[in-house]
């Protein structure tokens, strides 16, 4: 069965925090359509420029991206002086040419000072070299949502966020699987029926408490996802040689492979198609067996895989456990960083325990410890999948309150016993900072907010 390029359902939808975007890059399927004849792939100038060297013919760029070079180079660039840049225009002082302004006027009758022009030209020149965006196309958005999840106001106030996105509802009959929601939490099943609803052909799923670090885009093009069509980010854990879905899918226990962590997923359902119908089938009508052993859709995914004995793209490193260290020993772990599939930059923070933590907990590790991204762990063979790490699930044991004599057990935390915490600006300087601009402490903002209207509420009462 051949599945379109474009399936024309709108098909999106999730769980408030299971919930998850999808991400697809159109440079297969929407842009090259709408480049101009011209332009298109099969005829784009063979023009090329040398790196480090301004390019004459600029001109002839295809793309704005292709002017990187052209823009960096920029600053190599003899600069010159006032005086020489007026010398450049000799008109008879009779000419009537600079019409629009007086020969009055301050700048024309006083030169600006060269240490003035220096400043605002290397002021640009950082702009453009380092700061200027790249251009791309806006990757389109869809959230994924169950029934009264969403209300419209808030459908209308996410879509205001950014453009373009759709939404979808997984318990409206209209999806191509239909699926059944199993009380209020951990209905895993979603997410499988999520990817194979999506409109796209080349989804990148994410859980809504995944940030992406890098741009999504670039994905797409690495090497992993170009060979294998599908990039399966580890998580934590192994598993078990006992764990009957090794025996079920006739694979021996491989002491190379962690568990899969789906909170990010990229897939080409246009060769996977059959792969994902047993994915969902494995976690939809058979859910209420597997779960016993594998937790939820993670590993339902790469024991498809599996099963039908298909190799899978994996990145280059294993994750890093991103968190805290408190009292000079006590790590918790709350976040994984994931990384890019070939070179091992940082590529996604999933904040998977972030959300389990108690309000208290995260509030004195950032008003009192200085936030509650500070540290990482990382396995120093963290590119041989072999090599056994002692890892786990705890409580974390730092004594938050003063008066508290015993560890405050309300946030539970993975950790990598074996290692040596570091320090997380070594390799995401100035996250902190960064994950408070894009509201990441949502919850006790949203805790301030709801004290002050209940205390004004009162005194109104009064």
């Amino acid at each position: 069965m051949a599945i379109p390029r474009r399936i024309l359902l709108v098909a999106v939808g999730l769980v408030c925090f299971i919930g998850f975007f999808t991400f697809h890059l159109h440079t297969r399927d929407t842009l090259s359509n709408a480049r101009p004849e011209y332009l298109s792939p099969n005829r784009i100038p063979t023009h090329s420029q040398k790196t480090g060297q301004l390019d004459p013919e600029a001109h002839k760029l295809p793309w704005a991206d292709s002017f990187s070079a052209h823009f960096k180079a920029l600053t190599d660039v003899k600069n010159i002086t006032m005086a020489e840049a007026k010398a450049g225009c000799h008109w008879p002082a009779d000419e009537d040419v600079n019409f629009q302004y007086n020969a009055d006027v301050g700048w024309v009758v006083t030169d600006r000072p060269d240490e003035e022009i220096n400043a605002r030209r290397k002021a640009w020149q950082e702009w453009c070299s380092g700061a200027w965006p790249g251009y791309s196309p806006r990757i389109p958005l869809e959230i994924h949502y169950w029934d009264n999840e969403m209300t419209e106001a808030t459908l209308k106030d996410l879509a205001a966020i950014y453009q373009p996105m759709s939404f979808n509802d997984l318990s409206k009959p209209d999806n191509i699987i239909q699926v059944k929601k199993d009380g209020e939490y951990l209905n895993f099943q979603l997410k499988t029926a999520a990817l194979i609803n999506s409109k796209f052909a080349e989804p990148l799923l994410l859980d809504s408490d995944n940030i992406p670090i890098l741009d999504p885009a670039s994905l797409y093009e690495s090497r992993v996802y170009q060979e294998y069509r599908t990039v399966f980010w580890p998580d934590i854990a192994r598993s078990w040689p006992q764990n009957p879905a090794w025996a079920i899918t006739n694979t021996p226990c491989r002491m190379d492979e962690y568990e899969q962590e789906s909170g990010q997923m990229m897939v080409d359902k246009r060769r996977y198609w059959y792969h994902l119908q047993l994915a969902a089938w494995l976690n939809n009508d058979q859910g209420r067996y597997y779960n016993e052993f594998l937790l939820g859709d993670k590993d339902m995914f790469r024991f498809a895989w599996h099963a039908l004995k298909t190799a899978y793209g994996r990145p280059k490193k294993w994750l890093t456990s991103v968190g805290t260290l408190n009292d000079g020993s006590y790590y918790c772990g709350h976040s994984f960083a994931q990384h890019h599939p070939d070179d091992g930059r940082v590529a996604f923070l999933h904040g998977g325990l972030v959300k389990w933590t108690a309000p208290e907990v995260m509030r004195w590790n950032r008003e009192e410890m200085g936030g509650y991204f500070r540290h990482y762990k990382r396995a120093p063979t963290d590119e041989d999948p072999a090599q056994i790490v002692h890892v786990g699930i705890k409580f974390d044991e730092a004594k938050y309150m003063p008066d508290h004599t015993e560890p405050y057990k309300v946030a539970m935390c993975t950790d990598m016993r074996d290692l040596e915490a570091g320090n997380l600006d070594d390799i995401l300087p100035g996250w902190e900072k960064e994950y408070e601009e894009l509201g990441g402490y949502w919850m006790l903002e949203q805790e301030t907010k709801s004290v002050a209207e209940s205390e004004k509420a009162g005194a109104h009462a009064h």
